[in-house]
């Protein structure tokens, strides 16, 4: 994989194809990171897009067992809310949560779990692993959040890039 590029997939096993999506990206700058994923006011710099969708507002009670909340507006103005707990906190390092979106479409889906991993490559590269877990019986979920996930994690690059 080059670097600066991220790729998208989904493992080869069926079962664990309908039940895991991977992302990476490389060469971010690392500080950025924990803060960048973490604080409500980064949070709101960088997750969305006016032509996507806007956050407007995040909360997170940081600790394992605390909630997390983010509520915004589609480009067409529908409210939307995703929402979960921390399962693992592992600063800067790791982070895990689960992932309940309030949308229609998704209202059976059990919450789904979230895993972000960093690891130091060098001393200006460090690797993001994105792992989102769940979505056994569920592949039209799976489907749209490979779509997501790539924008997501391109908002996050862009913004830690500028940093």
């Amino acid at each position: 994989m080059a670097s600066g590029r991220w790729a998208l997939w989904a493992d080869a096993d069926e079962l664990e194809r309908l039940r895991q999506l991977r992302a990476y990206q490389r060469k971010w700058p690392e500080p950025r990171y924990p803060q960048a994923l973490t604080t409500p006011k980064e949070l709101m710099n960088w997750w969305g897009a006016d032509d996507v969708y806007r956050c407007t507002a995040w909360e997170t009670d940081l600790r394992v067992g605390g909630r997390w909340r983010s509520e915004g507006k589609n480009a067409d103005g529908r409210p939307f809310r995703v929402e979960g707990k921390f399962l693992e906190i592992d600063p800067p390092w790791k982070l895990s949560y689960t992932w309940e979106p309030s949308w229609e479409a998704w209202q059976n889906l059990p919450p789904t779990t979230v895993e972000i991993v960093l690891e130091q490559k060098s001393e200006n590269k460090t690797q993001l692993r994105l792992t989102h877990r769940g979505f056994a019986g569920f592949p039209k979920a799976l489907e749209e959040h490979q779509q997501g996930w790539p924008m997501v994690l391109g908002w996050l690059k862009s913004y830690a890039e500028k940093r």
